[in-house]
């Protein structure tokens, strides 16, 4: 070997490609579900090769192959979020040098229709052209002594949140094979030596950043600021005074770029609950909110807060009514978002006059629900979508009521009218089974403003009624699954921003209601000021503090619920059983996961804990379920009082080989890991997290706060305590080292009794 080269990652993975696109271009295909609409995009019969594969050479769309660095990422991953419907085109590339003819089995990964062709000629077509999941298919590679060319075509349709990546793991012989980019063995070898340093870098607290070596490439570290070069000469990077949360390292190597993402959590600052009286503190947060310029799907929000503190600013609001009505036209998904806040504006006497033909067209022309004609990404079917939709239906048709609503075919009137119907009878499946959605963070907000809508504007008397109910009840539920002033729970879904939950959307509307909850300020709270008719329960605050020892029913889930003074615990029950009986998420141990958040600990505003099975390798995915949130695969999950139990078994089906936990370490006053035990003391709690699988450190965007425990069969024992019943800190400690553990799961609760 003349010049260094890549090599497969350590499950066999050949992470390292040029890529030409992905190329994009409308759908035009006919209506259909997303899995039909995803058969239709694709090309049926097999393609040309491209010419002139190689680094920096012209590619198939006009631009030059470029170099993918994978990052931490064993897939190569194209994964994005598409409001509408958009065909995509992806080609790939590399080299695979061998040592001596060979037939490599090897496992292809994809999300999408992949064809692959090794030294020119087809091998096969793997097509998975259905949402979410990574499938595998067995195949043999025939590699001749030296070089081999590997091309690959991925095809998918973009819909909302899309899935599409492709991957190669050789299942034997992963020792003998060398990795070099199309076109150059030069760039290769370059590329190759600064992957590996990059890749080393490390948080390392008041040092800053720390390298293996002194780089011997052009490295600069953004942290909010212009970019500062890192020295050469010295392995260390030094911040400065300034604390910063997030900060990106850029190596630059022969016109390419790597970089590298890093946050520093415990930089994150957490404000206090106000001290001022409530009626000035949510004067103060909708003025907040009213200060801003507004932008994106949700910038209504801003002209409603403008509204309720006053002055108006003209020039901005038709600004963002203008980009907000264009959105919805475009039936970009979320339109139903905008429009729930545009019908408010106009029920409100808050839209101006001059704006409301504009917004009857608007009206007219949306399609509210999937029976109404048209082709778009719009998602109707999720809870909190559809009673947007429902709301807005039921709003528009008693606003319009002898007009024509062409997608639907029917008048104002007959609109409102099922529109009602369809929002009684999302209220029906609620009240009797519960939320799927439960306790989200991000989606409970939502929720409740389309609920404010039905409160305050629907025309049956009764309807409004079982909506405040329903908003009275989400409160609550909010208030009482807080802990030291933050709401934190096992949610139905989730989103990345579990990692904060002092700002989440679900944080802002608790905070807007009661001063004893820590302060954010976005999301939906306007649609809950704005109410003539509506105000929040007076007993939220007595509910944070409270402690609680509860179950409570969810559509799918029972969670239980453990807060004292010193700590909160609450999971999800998850119990094995017949998978084929799955309808839905959120479902059964042992079944594919989505956004589910299975269970949390915290200690204090600052100090979360919990374990998961990432969807994706690597932190920063697009994918849901993504690296810390959701679950590739469901635990086997059970929690008595202040001790939980979670089993992860995941199938040789499913890529990722590992669970982990997100453990704060630099909040704790005291701290201890060991191989299988990790014991944490904050405020006046204790937490003790105990793994069948050895315990590493591992840090790759979250600096000093995850444990990697590999392997596909792993038992997990948390174990939460008040500082007064236990004492010191040694003491807990040595309790739980004496109770031990056994291999099918939980002695530790005996600590307890």
């Amino acid at each position: 070997m003349s010049e260094r080269r890549f090599r497969p990652d350590a499950q066999g993975y050949i992470r390292h490609w040029i890529l030409a696109g992905p190329q994009t271009r409308p759908y035009t295909g006919t209506a259909g579900s997303d899995d039909q609409m995803r058969r239709q995009a694709v090309d049926h019969e097999l393609a040309a090769l491209p010419e002139g594969i190689g680094l920096g050479q012209p590619g198939p769309f006009g631009e030059p192959w470029r170099f993918h660095w994978p990052g931490f990422n064993v897939f190569v991953e194209q994964s994005a979020f598409y409001h509408q419907l958009e065909v995509l085109d992806l080609w790939a590339a590399t080299q695979l040098h061998v040592p001596t003819e060979w037939r490599a089995p090897c496992r292809l990964w994809a999300v999408g229709t992949l064809d692959l062709w090794v030294n020119e000629a087809p091998l096969v077509r793997h097509d998975v052209p259905r949402y979410m999941f990574p499938q595998a298919t067995q195949a043999e590679l025939p590699l001749k002594e030296g070089m081999n060319r590997l091309c690959v075509r991925l095809q998918g349709l973009g819909v909302r949140d899309t899935r599409f990546l492709f991957g190669m793991q050789v299942l034997d012989g992963v020792h003998e094979i060398e990795v070099s980019l199309a076109g150059s063995d030069v760039v290769t070898g370059g590329l190759a030596a600064a992957e590996e340093w990059l890749l080393g870098v490390r948080a390392a607290g008041d040092a800053g950043l720390v390298a293996a070596t002194s780089p011997k490439w052009s490295v600069q570290v953004a942290a909010g600021g212009q970019p500062v070069e890192w020295a050469q000469g010295t392995d260390r990077f030094v911040l400065g005074e300034k604390a910063v949360t997030s900060l990106s390292v850029r190596l630059s190597m022969a016109g390419k770029v790597l970089e590298r993402t890093f946050e520093l959590p415990e930089n994150r600052v957490v404000p206090t609950p106000p001290t001022c009286p409530l009626e000035a503190h949510q004067r103060n947060y909708l003025e907040h909110i009213a200060a801003g310029q507004g932008s994106g799907r949700d910038s209504v929000q801003t002209v409603l807060a403008r509204h309720l503190t006053g002055p108006s600013d003209r020039r901005a609001d038709d600004r963002i009514l203008q980009d907000t009505l264009r959105f919805i036209d475009d039936r970009n998904d979320c339109a139903d978002f905008a429009l729930a806040a545009v019908l408010r504006l106009w029920q409100l006497d808050a839209l101006p006059g001059s704006w409301r033909e504009r917004v009857e067209q608007t009206l007219l022309g949306f399609r509210y629900w999937h029976d109404e004609t048209g082709t778009d990404a719009m998602c109707f079917g999720s809870e909190n979508h559809s009673l947007l939709f429902h709301g807005c239906q039921l709003l528009a048709g008693q606003l319009l009521p002898a007009r024509t609503f062409p997608a639907a075919k029917r008048s104002g009137s007959e609109q409102a009218a099922l529109g009602a119907e369809r929002c009684r009878g999302w209220l029906e499946r609620v009240e009797a089974r519960g939320y799927l959605e439960f306790l989200s963070s991000t989606y409970l907000p939502i929720t409740v403003a389309a609920l404010m809508n039905l409160v305050d504007f629907a025309a049956d008397d009764q309807l409004r009624r079982r909506a405040a109910l329903q908003v009275d009840a989400l409160l609550r539920d909010l208030a009482r699954h807080s802990f030291d002033g933050v709401f934190v729970a096992p949610q139905g879904r989730v989103y990345r921003g579990i990692l904060a939950p002092e700002t989440s959307t679900a944080q802002a509307l608790l905070s807007y209601c009661t001063t004893a909850a820590v302060p954010a300020h976005t999301g939906w709270a306007p649609f809950l000021a704005s109410s003539p008719r509506y105000r929040p329960p007076s007993d939220l605050a007595e509910l944070m503090r409270k402690p609680v020892s509860a179950t409570l029913r969810h559509e799918k889930v029972v969670t239980r619920l453990e807060k004292t003074a010193g700590y909160m615990l609450c999971a999800g029950e998850l119990k094995r059983g017949d998978l084929r009986s799955v309808g839905q998420f959120n479902a059964l141990a042992g079944a594919p996961g989505y956004q589910e958040h299975a269970w949390h600990a915290t200690l204090g505003r600052r100090c979360h804990v919990f374990v998961n099975h990432p969807g994706a390798h690597f932190d920063l995915t697009m994918s849901r379920p993504g690296y810390w949130y959701g679950n590739g695969i469901l635990p086997e999950l059970s929690q008595r009082g202040s001790t939980l139990v979670a089993r992860y078994d995941i199938p040789p089906s499913h890529p990722v080989n590992f669970t982990h936990a997100h453990w704060p370490s630099g909040e704790f006053t005291h701290e201890e890991v060991t191989d299988h035990w990790a014991f944490g003391a904050h405020g006046a709690g204790y937490i003790a997290l105990w793994c069948s699988r050895p315990l590493r450190r591992h840090d790759e965007v979250l600096a000093g706060r995850e444990l990697r425990a590999d392997g596909r069969q792993a038992t997990w024992i948390c174990h939460c305590a008040e500082v007064a019943d236990r004492g010191s800190f040694e003491t807990f400690r040595d309790q739980c080292l004496a109770a031990g553990v056994a291999p099918e799961g939980g002695t530790i609760g005996q600590v307890a009794e």
